[in-house]
């Protein structure tokens, strides 16, 4: 066999492993005998309308729920303070202040609980917390009266007895029962007594 002869069948054999080996070679899985996963990705749908509205509920209803054993535990509180026995309203209100919480942290649209948070704030003595609280429900719900009774009330602790009367002002120009609540604690505290009352 001649030397160009050899040469030509020897490109051949190269070209014909080339072409089974190539194969292999662009695939490490082929090239080393494994196959292929066969798991195919997995792609994360968005939740459709209606789970969301669901899972809304859902959360909406826990919330309601601890809103609802929250103010067993401030009415509680409560009748403590008309009882004269400061420190369980405090520990009451402390528990219930845990509950508003964790209502608001599930809902943060929940002005309710927002002003509870207020409430129990103001009740254990941290009006800086009181105040923050008040203006998220007055936020979420600006003409929530109850809410504005509250706040009216914090001033009054705050010994800010004039914006004490603008939140009254506000109470009465809309004509909310809780108007009546404000007036006898302003004129308390303009009387010199405690501007915090037994009820709210």
């Amino acid at each position: 066999m001649t030397a160009r002869k050899s040469l030509s069948f020897g490109r051949l054999a190269f070209l014909a492993a080339m072409l089974l080996i190539g194969p292999l070679a662009a695939s490490p899985a082929l090239a080393f005998g494994t196959a292929p996963s066969s798991k195919p990705e997995k792609v994360s749908t968005p939740a459709s309308p209606e789970d969301s509205a669901a899972m809304a509920a859902k959360t909406r209803a826990s919330a309601e729920a601890l809103y609802k054993k929250a103010w067993e535990d401030s009415e509680a509180g409560k009748a403590d303070l008309k009882n004269n026995k400061p420190k369980d309203a405090n520990k009451k209100f402390a528990k219930a202040l845990k509950r508003y919480d964790e209502a608001t942290k599930l809902d943060p649209t929940y002005f309710e609980a927002w002003n509870m948070v207020g409430f129990c704030s103001r009740k254990t003595g941290d009006l800086k917390r009181s105040f923050a609280a008040y203006d998220k429900a007055l936020q979420l719900k600006p003409d929530y009266d109850e809410a504005h009774e509250y706040l009216g009330e914090a001033y009054l602790m705050s010994g800010d007895i004039a914006k004490a009367k603008e939140q009254l002002a506000w109470l009465k120009e809309k004509q909310s029962p809780e108007a009546g609540e404000l007036e006898e604690a302003i004129e308390a505290a303009e009387k010199g007594k405690t501007a915090e009352h037994s009820g709210w």
